[in-house]
């Protein structure tokens, strides 16, 4: 699916959009990809854009990647893994002439059959939408995983076997969940789940919380609004914000707000008035002290030099 926003257009990727480069693919059905050496990768520039539908990590074998992933700039390097959540935005993407890639995609649909719900969980996925590359250079990997990835293989090319899929389905099913289990080795940070029933309402507030604020597009910037929305009130729902993700419900506002201006400034030829109106600001001025705060120059300075 495409969408047109202003100069630049926005196309939802699927796993079925993979088709093409079957050939490239070791294994692909509509819940799955997985690929140890593919040589290409979608190309966003500035006038095209990416909206991931599923779960994606490319893991970089060689060479480099530059890669734009919700308007921040990133460079992927050998032995770094790229993690791509549903609904990321991938863009601006230039690769070395010697850059390989391995990519294993799950859909959203099979991580909803698989993804434990708990505390850990959620704080994991918000800890990788703020930091998406984990470098692995230099550590040390689960044997078991190892163990998974050879018996992957072996059952991909065992086409006779009656099960086949369902088998493979199974494996990939295990084999995420032992990536999951590295990466909750590497967040050390993150506090182990508890059974408890209040959390898992204040993972769902969450969640509607963020939905609301990918909806709106950036255009209200205050909790209160966002509290309507959800039936809360401010103080609860500022309180669930700050205990499930460690930040405020105003950081994640101003900062889903911030992306959005971003992507404004530097895919359409609107002026800056034009988007100071578009995100409901009462003037120019007032949206130039807004950019200003958080990106640490103007607009129109923004717009000129970027980040590089």
């Amino acid at each position: 699916m495409e969408m047109e926003t202003e100069n630049v257009t926005v196309k939802t990727i699927d796993i079925g959009d993979f088709m093409p480069m079957k050939e490239q693919m070791d294994y692909l059905d509509n819940d799955i990809m997985l690929s140890e050496k593919l040589v290409d990768f979608p190309h966003g520039n500035n006038r095209m854009a990416y909206r991931v539908n599923f779960f994606l990590m490319v893991a970089c074998e060689e060479g480099e990647m530059q890669i734009h992933i919700n308007g921040n700039p990133y460079l992927i390097r050998r032995n770094d893994i790229l993690i791509i959540l549903p609904t990321m935005l991938i863009s601006e993407t230039r690769r070395s002439t010697d850059n390989r890639v391995r990519l294993v995609g799950f859909s959203s649909k099979f991580l909803n059959r698989i993804v434990k719900k708990d505390r850990f969980s959620e704080r994991m996925f918000f800890s990788l939408y703020q930091n998406p590359i984990r470098s692995t250079e230099g550590k040390e990997h689960s044997p078991m995983l190892h163990h998974y990835m050879a018996l992957l293989m072996d059952k991909i090319e065992d086409t006779a076997n009656f099960y086949r899929r369902d088998i493979l389905q199974y494996l990939f099913s295990a084999i995420f969940c032992e990536m999951m289990n590295e990466l909750r080795k590497h967040l050390g940070d993150v506090d182990e789940p508890k059974p408890d029933k209040s959390l898992r309402r204040a993972g769902y507030v969450f969640k509607q919380f963020l939905a609301e604020l990918s909806k709106d597009g950036g255009i209200h910037r205050s909790v209160s609004y966002y509290a309507d929305r959800l039936c809360y009130s401010p103080k609860y729902v500022s309180s669930i914000i700050k205990q499930v993700s460690g930040r405020t419900a105003l950081d994640w506002i101003n900062e889903y707000t911030v992306e959005q201006i971003k992507i404004q400034l530097k895919h359409t030829d609107k002026s800056v008035k034009e988007i100071a109106d578009h995100f409901n600001f009462s003037n120019q001025s007032f949206f130039g002290k807004y950019v200003k705060a958080h990106l640490g120059m103007s607009p129109a300075r923004y717009r000129l030099e970027g980040e590089g």
